[in-house]
């Protein structure tokens, strides 16, 4: 535990420090600094473990490598590609199911985003551009973002999973990273990031989803690191999951009400929808405790 905790404090030092000053410089979401910020601050995890490495060598060591090793893993690297947007699109389905009257074909959500980029009349149909984000989230859409996601894995699973693995059962682990990962995004959704600021209980029922969906894909990205024994892997899935955890959004109808209802919703980081992950993850840690 004295390596976790350094570790811990430099990883949450690092990415808060990042979100906080662009908070106080009065930077809403969505804007290109804010991004920017977002993508920089998701490295910090891994700088936090190189900065400690370099301090202490022999303390600080990866449970899993940089080598691709793709031939002997390709079923698991599909897996790791197609599965999170197969979850997300399940995920998507059951809350429309519940939450009948927020389902529209119209993408009211998509036209509202091109018009405020100024875009009055886009150059396809806003159907046309649908598909092409489903399509991105299941090609090239994972394989661009692992290379974002990395930074988070290199720190997650690459050193702290493994490493509380050496102290506790495979389950605490897995609660105590889902833990400490959530709590490591608090600034940004205090914010609105994932939730938005107007669902009931603000902040405590986002602070419980962000745990939820955590864990539940956690534990999909460790198994993924496990059985591979390489970081991309984890990376891929990781990007996968980010490629397409908004596509259930350009179906809901967008107002007030529906924004206030994101906590369970359509995206995999809510309650409601992210229930197939967790299914996923409870079966997994069955599977290794037998």
């Amino acid at each position: 535990m004295k390596k976790v905790f350094p570790f811990i404090f430099l990883s949450f030092a690092l990415a808060w420090g990042i979100w906080v000053t662009i908070w106080l410089m009065g930077i809403k979401l969505g804007q290109p600094i804010q991004q920017i910020g977002t993508i920089v601050a998701m490295w910090m995890p891994a700088l936090a473990y190189f900065i400690l490495k370099a301090v202490n060598p022999r303390s600080y060591r990866l449970g899993a490598g940089f080598r691709l090793a793709f031939k002997k893993n390709w079923k698991l690297f599909l897996l790791a590609m197609w599965g999170p947007t197969i979850l997300t699109f399940i995920g998507v389905v059951l809350y429309f199911l519940v939450f009948r009257e927020q389902f529209s074909l119209s993408f009211s959500p998509l036209g509202q985003m091109l018009a405020e980029l100024g875009v009055k009349t886009p150059a396809l149909p806003l159907e046309m551009i649908v598909l092409s984000q489903v399509l991105a989230a299941m090609t090239y859409g994972p394989v661009v973002n692992s290379f974002l996601a990395m930074g988070e894995e290199i720190g997650w699973r690459g050193f702290l999973f493994p490493t509380l693995r050496e102290e506790f059962s495979p389950l605490h682990s897995h609660l105590l990273v889902g833990l400490i990962w959530s709590l490591w995004h608090l600034p940004i959704n205090l914010q609105g990031y994932n939730f938005g600021l107007t669902y009931w209980a603000y902040p405590w029922w986002g602070i419980l989803a962000m745990f939820f969906f955590c864990f539940s894909v956690g534990v999909l990205l460790s198994y993924m690191m496990e059985k591979t024994h390489t970081l991309w892997a984890p990376a891929l899935l990781h990007g996968a999951v980010n490629a397409s955890a908004g596509i259930g959004m350009l179906f809901q109808i967008s107002s007030q009400q529906t924004r206030a209802m994101r906590i369970f919703g359509p995206s995999p980081v809510g309650l409601l929808a992210g229930l197939p992950f967790f299914f996923v993850a409870i079966w997994i840690l069955s599977k290794e405790r037998k």
